[in-house]
């Protein structure tokens, strides 16, 4: 009798080493699938009033709170970015982001997956400036947003001297000034910069018409992309993006 109960005991040692083995060998592959997913890394132009960064560092404008919402409509976890104007395109294709909002007729090297609103490109002169066709600037100074390419035709036409500017704001006053004769950019950008500057202009000519669309690198996957086409339809839908630019709080 004790050697058959020693028999089963080691029988029991053996059967519990290797339920005990096993549940330790399962232990990294649990870990890892229980592990969140990274945050979906998102730039945006880091100019008012899309998008910007406040006295503690945090980043504050239209698109972030409408990544917000993306985020929460799709499911996914999106951490966005504030750049210069230029850089989040190649941030994007160089693996340094994964997502970027931009005008759709300003980026090259990729098509938007969605878009999310449409915005006016629009071009301003100095007080008494008249616009209505290109020939009306042949001989003039225009200025524009540096890397930013609103209208092919304009940038084509060798009639028309190009001066880049850094941001609306310094475009606003070198125009005041006098360095240009008119700049080109987009409507709620121009409006913001002439919002806090003070200073007599013309009327505004709409020159075209551009959507803000969501890029994706490849390696967002075929789930998450079509999460995110679903949010930008839905934010699209609600007009959420006009909403946030006509906040008091994006007029600082």
């Amino acid at each position: 009798m004790r050697d058959g109960n020693s028999f089963k005991e080691r029988c029991m040692t053996v059967v519990t080493r290797r339920r005990a083995l096993a549940t330790i060998g399962a232990l990294p592959l649990l870990s890892v699938a229980a592990a969140p997913r990274q945050p979906l890394r998102l730039t945006t132009v880091n100019l008012m009033p899309w998008a910007g960064i406040d006295a503690h560092g945090q980043p504050f404008g239209a698109l972030i709170d409408l990544t917000a919402q993306m985020a929460q409509l799709s499911g996914l976890p999106i951490t966005p970015i504030p750049v210069p104007y230029g850089r989040a395109p190649y941030m994007l294709r160089s693996g340094g982001s994964d997502l970027m909002l931009s005008i759709d007729i300003s980026p090259t090297g990729g098509t938007a997956i969605e878009h999310v609103g449409t915005v006016e490109i629009m071009i301003v002169g100095r007080d008494k400036f008249r616009y209505e066709r290109l020939n009306d600037l042949h001989g003039k100074t225009v200025g524009h947003l540096r890397h930013a390419t609103y209208s092919p035709e304009l940038e084509a036409d060798q009639s028309i001297r190009k001066h880049a500017f850094d941001s609306y704001e310094q475009g606003v006053r070198m125009l005041l000034a006098g360095r240009f004769d008119a700049m080109i950019g987009v409507g709620d950008s121009i409006e913001y910069a002439l919002s806090r500057s003070g200073g007599a202009v013309s009327q505004r000519y709409v020159l075209a018409r551009g959507r803000i669309g969501l890029y994706a690198d490849a390696s967002v996957g075929a789930g998450a992309t079509a999460a995110l086409q679903n949010a930008c339809k839905q934010l699209r839908q609600k007009h959420v993006m006009d909403t946030l630019l006509k906040r008091p709080s994006q007029r600082r």
